[in-house]
């Protein structure tokens, strides 16, 4: 008896991801402690995962400075959105506590 294998026709061939030039790698040498990731990936025209996995590959780290930096952008980010939603609504008018008398 001979096994037969079917091929999957909807089965992905794996897509494969273009090569850091060394220019791009110089680049990114050179922006890595100073510049957020998304910027280094706008710059360079890859994903901002990309980035961080070459520059992690690399042996790369952001200075402190730029650290402190982008955890207030990330946290900017994250509030301006709530602040513009809740600048939006009209507040409503707080309502005196009535005291019971025994």
């Amino acid at each position: 008896m001979q096994k037969t294998i079917k091929k999957n026709a909807e089965a992905k061939t794996p897509q494969m991801r273009p090569r850091w030039t060394n220019e791009e790698v110089a680049l990114l040498k050179r922006l890595y402690r100073t510049h957020s990731n998304a910027e280094i990936a706008e710059k360079i025209g890859r994903k901002v995962s990309s980035v961080v996995f070459k520059g992690h590959r690399l042996g790369l780290s952001k200075g402190a400075r730029r650290l402190r930096e982008m955890g207030r952008e990330n946290i900017r980010r994250r509030w301006e959105p709530l602040k513009t939603k809740a600048s939006g609504k009209k507040a409503l008018p707080r309502q005196k506590k009535l005291k019971l008398e025994d």
